[in-house]
């Protein structure tokens, strides 16, 4: 008889266990504690612990954008997988969308979570392209360190491009010490940034007018990173592709882009790289 999972919010006391849970799951060997330390620390998110035995043994994560919701950390210990726990996550992360009334949910899908996805609605639309980079150039000229006057100025851009409201991701982001967060525009005006996220070494969101902007921002924010780096890219980004590509990234592997719903208006055009796999 297969056992059935308790479904709870996190608590502070699961972070390591589930740590490791997610390293295994995605088979990477960095460390996850950060990030779920966040999850604590955000009021628009809604997390989603599976329980077996009185130990987490998997998780996901609805991060609430107000008229969207974008899907992260699904994850389950890989022993104890395609034992319904993924579907019993699934079913408490789209019970709180569907009690929420978002207009879409989104997230990036690996080849194995999509056949979950599929059956609960959501369809395909594009991929997400992870591309890493090995080397870097000096700063170019034409993007400026943010100041703290640009901060509601580049969430306006961001809410503008994604169609949603990340802040509450995003001033994690731009708040994180280590981070390097760049603009363009003129003092008093921002029309694009770029985030140089040092403890992740991820380079993203990217966020432009146009590719003159964006390559701009991704020269001025790579400085900031280790040779050794990723972008996410959204695959409608024909722009983008050819910047990274240009600049000596090259792409390593893809997630499926799933939608349930539909999006509301925005110029997602001007999305250049993502925050990560999880964030939009």
């Amino acid at each position: 008889m297969i056992a059935i999972p308790a479904i709870r919010p996190l608590r502070a006391a699961d972070i390591r266990t589930l740590a490791g849970v997610l390293a295994r799951a995605y088979a990477a060997p960095q460390n996850f504690e950060l990030r779920l330390h966040s999850y604590l620390d955000m009021n628009a998110v809604a997390t989603f612990v599976a329980e077996l035995g009185g130990a987490p043994v998997g998780m996901v994560v609805g991060n609430d954008y107000g008229p969207t919701a974008y899907v992260s950390q699904m994850a389950v210990d890989p022993p104890l997988q395609r034992r319904g726990i993924a579907t019993a996550l699934m079913a408490g992360l789209l019970a709180w969308a569907d009690g929420r009334g978002f207009d879409a949910v989104e997230l990036d899908a690996t080849a194995a979570g999509a056949p979950l996805y599929a059956r609960n609605g959501f369809a395909a639309c594009g991929e997400t392209v992870v591309y890493h980079s090995v080397w870097h150039a000096g700063r170019a000229p034409g993007a400026r360190p943010a100041t703290a006057g640009d901060r509601e100025r580049l969430y306006a851009v961001d809410r503008n491009a994604f169609g949603a409201d990340r802040i509450a991701v995003l001033r994690l982001l731009v708040d994180a010490a280590h981070n390097a967060v760049v603009v363009v525009g003129p003092p008093g005006q921002v029309v694009g940034y770029a985030i140089a996220q040092a403890d992740a070494d991820v380079l993203g969101p990217v966020v432009a007018p146009d590719a003159a902007a964006a390559g701009a921002l991704i020269d001025a924010a790579r400085a900031h990173l280790p040779a050794l780096h990723r972008a996410m890219l959204p695959s409608a980004n024909a722009a983008a592709q050819a910047i990274f590509t240009a600049r000596g990234y090259h792409a390593v592997r893809s997630t499926t882009h799933m939608i349930r719903g539909v999006c509301p208006p925005a110029r997602r055009e001007r999305l250049f790289a993502r925050i990560n796999l999880g964030q939009g």
